[in-house]
């Protein structure tokens, strides 16, 4: 209200104005934290979700960029058939997640710290999916793998991720053995991932930075000279004495170490990006502890945790996905919130299961992240569209 208003002698305008002031201050209390915490969209209390167990689930679509983007005219269409079916964020990847016709590492933004990939030297997909999907109330948050960068590797060699296999040191490649992997606790590495991350939040309007990648694959790396060197001198243990196809004392020891480099790795990015900008992580199931990735150390320096429940990768039965990969999760996130991520070759039958466990044992989850590997189609959008509100 202006002074000439408020300057009147009315008791009944002075009361009106209390009760105004009143209400302001109830609604900030109730909006402020709920912006803080970045819930998804949903300021909503756990309690209060308990109540409302049939709102639909909000939606996340998590889309790899070379199969699906090579000119602006594909990304609006994109984020138009989004909005026609009620997507609520687009975790587009950003930066090359496999190794494969475009090196891991390459990036489809216009960076000035690592390499362009082939094709979008003059094509800034972040750019261009930010500006149509804001324009329609579409959230976009950066999708970045971190350790799995062929490109890092190839120009600084001594970067590269080293494994111990029938008594002998080499480069790890991956399964296919064709996959190349940085030391995810050598710190110039870190810092590399940090510069671009930095980058991406300086230069793009992104509404949150979703990590990935960040892990090991098994218990017998990294076993690079530095890392071998800095474990020793905290345990007294050399790594090479360490069996580490059974467990121990030594080889947990050897766990914690690496858990902990990445948990510090994780409090670094908290730290070196904006306090305002949400930040997630991609984790594997905690019960895979030889990849190193213990969410529970490093809750605290994110928003949310997106447990990647692919139980057909696996072979596990349907039921580990709420009995396993959901509980682990939710035992190491604490008070974070929990972004389930789905494949989307399922049936129908296997998602109302899925679905309906989601609701009834975790009823703080309030979205569902989608992920396809190949071109995402109308058609599984309009049936994502569906199943959510299961």
């Amino acid at each position: 209200m202006n002074a000439q208003s408020t300057s009147a002698n009315s008791s009944s305008t002075f009361l009106f104005f209390e009760m105004f002031l009143a209400i302001a201050r109830t609604f900030l209390r109730f909006l402020v934290p709920c912006i803080a915490a970045f819930t998804y969209n949903t300021c909503q209390s756990s309690s209060d979700i308990n109540k409302i167990p049939n709102t639909p689930f909000s939606t996340e679509i998590v889309v790899r960029t070379p199969e699906n983007f090579r000119s602006d005219t594909d990304v609006t269409a994109f984020a138009k058939m989004c909005a026609k079916h009620q997507v609520t964020v687009i975790s587009l990847l950003v930066k090359q997640d496999e190794d494969g016709q475009i090196p891991s590492g390459k990036v489809y933004f216009q960076s000035k710290i690592a390499q362009i990939a082939p094709g979008y030297e003059h094509f800034d997909v972040l750019k261009s999916m930010i500006k149509i999907a804001h324009q329609l109330g579409i959230q976009v948050r950066a999708w970045v793998p971190q350790f799995h960068d062929q490109s890092a590797v190839l120009t600084h060699p001594e970067w590269q991720m080293m494994a111990f296999n029938e008594g002998k040191i080499t480069p790890y490649t991956g399964s296919s053995n064709k996959e190349i992997f940085a030391n995810p606790l050598d710190p110039r590495v870190q810092q590399y991932e940090l510069d671009i991350l930095n980058e991406i939040a300086a230069n793009y309007a992104v509404d949150g930075i979703t990590l990935d990648w960040l892990r090991f694959d098994n218990y017998n790396m990294d076993l690079s000279d530095s890392t071998r060197q800095i474990f020793q001198s905290q345990t007294g243990i050399s790594p090479l004495t360490i069996d580490f196809t059974h467990d121990g004392p030594e080889r947990t020891k050897w766990n914690n170490f690496r858990t902990d480099g990445i948990a510090n790795y994780v409090d670094r990015v908290r730290v070196s990006l904006p306090a305002s900008l949400p930040i997630g992580v991609f984790i594997l199931p905690p019960e895979f502890e030889e990849v190193a990735q213990d969410a529970g150390k490093f809750n605290i320096s994110v928003n949310f945790l997106a447990p990647m429940c692919y139980f057909r990768d696996w072979d596990f039965p349907i039921d580990w996905v709420w009995k396993s990969c959901m509980a682990t999760t939710a035992d190491k996130a604490a008070d974070k919130a929990i972004l389930p991520t789905m494949d989307t070759g399922l049936t129908d039958d296997q998602y109302h299961q899925i679905l309906s466990h989601i609701r009834e044992d975790y009823p703080q989850v309030s979205m569902i992240s989608w992920f396809h590997h190949g071109q995402w189609t109308e058609n599984m959008l309009e049936r994502i569209s569906l199943i959510r509100k299961w």
